[in-house]
């Protein structure tokens, strides 16, 4: 790794900082509420500054009286070049951090490669490697606390997540992972890690297997989804088998959307020696969406099946006017920070509804990928 990660920590903090004063980047102040059911948690950010964010074309719903321009202007790419302002450092062999333009979290950056891949195409070997390299190059930090101060020495851990596919929660066609600093009490408090803190059977910790590798799942948390543990030497090579491994276990879930997931560990594992056989191509789009999170202990993966969903009435007024214009409810748009049990919510109606009703946001959010089966959860 490149001498200045060696506190990167520090140099995120630093680059933020600078950005932030300077106005190449624009801070969301949000107003934050944590919420458990069932012994799930869940952090509720409501954002009303999030409805004047500028948003893609390509997440836009088409409009039939105003239809798209025959040649539409190309949409910029913000990764190439990046914006020297918020470009942070190099990571070998072929990628660089820069800071995401719109954060609601201090220090959030993103992972991207130096030439352009396609978002929708699998990860590779190198871009796993890149992830490794961040997640231990933050905490490397924790060894000298000399040089690490305020945010920097507070967020000592870091949450990564990947979206792909058009139900993802992507924005940008090119490919880039992107990282949150948490301190150590908010990573403590991810459902996600407390999968690992149980033992299987346990507040509703499921395990199976796919060959010769563990698989865990929460099965309070009402969409499916699989995480595996992340060795302390885990090479790139690994973290990539590991990687296809959950890409072909979303997929089967996606195509057996009715199977509980503890039936559909089974089978997988059961038909795993010719599913593995079977080679994914790199250099085209992985047919479903999906969302990655990654830690330095763990992975997991979300098969997703929509991007939006609603605590209210599609299209319901809102209450809020933005630029003079009445803003009906936009519903969750939600994305890999949803494995950190993190929704970002920008009306006060919507907001009212979630706080009102600690069930509802377990509810709705389970509406973004394939349901776990009521009887399946009920019995563990």
């Amino acid at each position: 790794m490149a001498a200045s990660t060696l506190s990167l920590r520090s140099l995120v903090f630093a680059t933020y900082k600078r950005a932030l004063k300077a106005g190449a980047l624009t801070f969301s102040e949000t107003e934050v509420h944590n919420i458990v059911h069932d012994g799930i948690n869940y952090q509720i950010r409501y954002a009303p500054n999030l409805l004047k964010k500028p948003i893609s074309a390509a997440s836009q719903p088409q409009n039939p009286s105003h239809p798209t321009p025959p040649n539409p202007t190309p949409k910029a790419n913000p990764f190439l070049p990046p914006n020297p302002a918020l470009y942070v450092t190099a990571i070998p062999r072929s990628h660089y951090l820069v800071l995401n333009k719109f954060p609601v979290i201090p220090g959030h950056f993103i992972l991207a490669t130096n030439e352009f891949e396609k978002q929708g195409c699998p990860l590779t070997a190198g871009d796993l490697e890149g992830v490794l390299n961040v997640l231990r190059g933050w905490e490397s930090d924790s060894s000298d606390q000399s040089s690490v101060q305020d945010e920097a020495g507070e967020h000592q851990c870091l949450y990564g997540f990947f979206n792909s596919g058009r139900e993802s929660g992507a924005s940008q066609p090119h490919r880039h992972l992107q990282f949150i600093p948490l301190t150590r009490p908010e990573m403590d408090g991810l459902w996600a890690k407390q999968v690992f803190g149980s033992n299987p059977g346990d507040n509703g910790v499921v395990e199976g297997k796919i060959g010769d590798l563990k698989v865990r799942y929460q099965s309070k948390v009402m969409y499916k989804h699989y995480f595996m543990r992340i060795h302390e030497g885990c090479k790139p090579e690994e973290l990539w088998r590991m990687y296809i491994t959950l890409l072909s276990l979303a997929e089967y879930t996606l195509h057996h959307p009715t199977t509980p997931a503890d039936v559909i560990l089974k089978e997988v594992d059961e038909q795993w020696d010719s599913i593995s056989v079977t080679q994914r191509p790199m250099d085209v789009d992985v047919p479903f969406s999906y969302n990655m999170a990654f830690t330095k202990e763990w992975m997991g993966i979300l098969p997703r099946t929509t991007e939006t969903v609603y605590v209210v009435d599609q299209g319901e007024d809102s209450g809020a006017v933005v630029d003079g214009v009445a803003i009906k409810c936009p519903g969750l748009n939600l994305n890999g920070t949803a494995m950190a049990g993190m929704t970002l919510i920008r009306t006060r109606k919507e907001m009212d509804v979630v706080l009102a009703d600690p069930g509802c946001i377990a509810k709705t959010v389970g509406g973004i990928g394939v349901p776990q089966q009521e009887t399946h959860r009920a019995s563990l």
